[in-house]
C-alpha cells in the first residue's frame, strides 16, 4: 500500500492512529473485492479504529446528471449498492473482522441521515455554498471534475447536469469536514485513492475552520 497524506497536518494525525474512514465509491472499477480487503487490512494495521464510508444514496445524483430519470437512477444506484455492500462484507469477513460489527462500521445512507452531527454539517455545507461564493466555486469545478470522469463519450457538460451532480459532492463533504464527529472518535482522516484539487485547497489553508483540526485526509493507493 502506498499512502500520501495530503498536508502535514494531515501527517499528523496518521501518525496518531486513531480513527479513519475508508471511501469507497459505487459505480468505480477500482474497487475490486481483492482492493476492498487490502484497504481494510491496512486500516486495521495502522488506525485504531475505522468506519467504511459508501455514498450509495448520493450516486443516484451523478446518474441523474448522465441523463438517467430519477425513478431509474434510484433503482440502478440501489442495486449497485446491495452489490458493494456484499462485497463489503466478505472482504471485512476475509480480513478477520467481527461479522458482528459488519453493519454498523459502514456510513451509508440510511446510517447518515440519523446521525446528528452529519445533519448539522450538511446544513453547514448548504450554508456555505449558498453564501460563500468560493466555496461554491469549488463544489462546482469539483462536480464538473468528476463528470468529466463519469461522463465517458458525452460531448458537454452542461450547466443543469454540473446542478444536479454538485449534490453528490455536498453530500459527502461533511465526510471530509469532520468525520471524527460522526463517529465519536478524537480525529479522524479520510482514506481514498485520489483528493480533489479544491479539498485539497481547503485542507490546506484550513480557512474558516471549514475543515475541522481534527480531521485529516490520506491518499492511499491499493496494490
Amino acid at each position: 500500500m502506498q499512502e500520501t497524506p495530503v498536508t502535514p497536518v494531515c501527517a499528523g494525525l496518521f501518525n496518531a492512529h486513531e480513527h479513519a474512514v475508508i471511501g469507497i465509491s459505487p459505480f468505480n472499477s477500482y474497487f475490486s473485492e481483492e482492493k476492498i480487503e487490502n484497504l481494510i487490512c491496512w486500516t486495521k494495521q495502522h488506525f485504531d479504529a475505522f468506519h467504511i464510508y459508501v455514498p450509495d444514496g448520493p450516486s443516484q445524483y451523478t446518474l441523474e446528471a448522465l441523463g438517467y430519470p430519477e425513478g431509474k437512477a434510484h433503482k440502478k444506484a440501489s442495486r449497485q449498492a446491495r452489490w458493494l455492500f456484499n462485497k463489503i462484507r466478505r472482504s471485512l469477513k476475509a480480513a478477520g473482522c467481527d461479522e458482528d460489527r459488519f453493519d454498523e462500521c459502514i456510513l451509508c445512507s440510511r446510517a447518515l441521515d440519523k446521525n446528528q452531527a452529519y445533519c448539522q454539517l450538511l446544513e453547514e455545507v448548504e450554508l456555505l455554498f449558498e453564501n460563500d461564493a468560493n466555496f461554491r466555486s469549488g463544489c462546482i469545478e469539483t462536480s464538473t471534475w468528476v463528470l468529466n470522469g463519469q461522463a465517458g463519450a458525452l460531448e458537454e457538460i452542461t450547466p443543469g447536469m454540473v446542478k444536479c451532480a454538485v449534490r453528490y459532492f455536498k453530500a459527502e463533504l461533511p465526510l471530509f469536514m469532520d468525520s471524527a464527529a460522526l463517529v465519536g472518535a478524537n480525529s479522524s482522516v479520510f482514506a481514498y485513492q485520489q483528493c480533489p484539487p479544491f479539498l485539497e485547497k481547503l485542507l490546506l489553508e484550513r480557512r474558516g475552520d471549514i475543515i475541522r483540526a481534527r480531521q485529516g485526509f490520506v491518499k492511499v493507493t491499493a496494490p
